[in-house]
């Protein structure tokens, strides 16, 4: 189904040149459906993620699907609502309160997609990564891709869910712990400030760990607060001093700092579990002791997929979780960025693309 009322022309922005600022564009052009699994989204808010800088600066790696190039429209966290449908979508129609996955278009074919992992299927689309991400007024994505938004949440509370939420999500569900059972957020900001919430509404003791004392501050007032807050300039040892015990059950490590890994394995009990989920500059490098004599497991996680998503958009709507986002306006996303790097930085950050109507 098209939209007569749909421009030619929008305003987003894009990279043009890698290590360089972002450019405000008024004249992209509006992207059409190019198949009848996509559905057309005017975007109303795009979450920033650490990623982004990455790509920005040209810092992704190797090893991802192919790349549609230069200019590119950043973002992957896309929330808005449906405005064209491609001719076989049926669970989704106009007017539809939506937010997109990270990605679209995986194949279907390979036995990646075959064994419900799309993440690693070679011919996915990353969106604000190879492909054209939500930092425009108009995106096309993909209806297996899609999460319906519920009225009770805003959009600046939606975008952010689609990587921050849906990717410390999964690495809960990794860990696998019983009700009662201890974890670690290590990283408390935009994944670590939704794990301990969502950590907590699923029956876990929380252990909230960052160098910085804002993020910590922050956690410790929400409805849903840690059991601890540690300042990891404190040690590993006064860490296990706090906490009691042998160490936590579970480390998830949200932060991309190869010394948060070290506080992580160090945390961790022997037989423990370390998901990893922060994307370090350098090698994680672990020690025999850790790996060997202690019987530490590691697990990396990728952002979950359309029914994990789903489900935490339903436990944040269920509970109250408080998505703490600041919001800026596309022309304000050098202002985004220099608060981005402020040591006082706590929460998510995005930007404010068209007006809900």
């Amino acid at each position: 189904m098209t939209n007569p009322n749909i421009p030619k022309v929008m305003r987003g922005l894009q990279i043009v040149e890698y290590k360089a600022p972002y450019k405000l564009s008024q004249d992209i052009p509006v992207p059409r459906i190019e198949k009848d699994n996509e559905v057309l989204v005017k975007i109303i808010v795009a979450g920033y993620c650490h990623s982004d800088l990455m790509v920005q600066n040209n810092e992704i790696g190797k090893g991802l699907p192919p790349n549609a190039g230069l200019p590119m429209i950043p973002s992957h966290e896309g929330a808005g609502i449906v405005v064209a449908v491609g001719s076989k979508v049926t669970d989704i129609k106009v007017g539809d309160r939506v937010a997109s996955l990270t990605y679209k278009n995986s194949c279907g074919e390979c036995d990646d997609c075959q064994s419900n992992d799309p993440w690693s299927c070679p011919r996915l689309q990353l969106l604000g990564v190879t492909v054209d991400g939500a930092a425009a007024e108009f995106m096309v994505a993909d209806e297996k891709c899609v999460v319906p938004v519920p009225a009770s949440l805003p959009f600046e509370m939606a975008a952010p869910l689609m990587c921050a939420g849906s990717t410390i999500y999964a690495g809960l569900k990794k860990a696998n712990l019983e009700k009662g059972k201890t974890v670690a957020i290590i990283g408390i900001g935009a994944l670590g400030h939704l794990g301990v919430q969502l950590a907590k509404c699923m029956g876990l003791r929380v252990v909230a760990v960052d160098v910085r004392q804002a993020p910590l501050d922050l956690v410790r007032g929400l409805k849903h607060a840690p059991d601890f807050t540690i300042n990891a300039t404190k040690g590993v040892e006064y860490a296990l001093q706090e906490i009691g015990g042998e160490g936590v059950d579970a480390s998830i490590v949200a932060a991309d700092s190869n010394a948060a890994f070290d506080f992580g394995f160090g945390l961790t009990r022997k037989h423990g579990l370390l998901v990893a989920i922060g994307l370090p500059p350098n090698p994680i490098m672990i020690h025999y002791h850790h790996l060997i004599i202690r019987d530490l497991t590691i697990k990396g996680s990728m952002p979950g997929d359309l029914e994990t998503t789903k489900e935490m958009v339903g436990l944040v709507a269920a509970h109250g979780i408080e998505v703490k986002t600041r919001v800026y306006a596309l022309e304000d996303v050098e202002v985004l960025l220099e608060d981005y790097h402020k040591d006082n930085r706590a929460g998510k950050f995005a930007l404010r693309v068209s007006d809900d109507n």
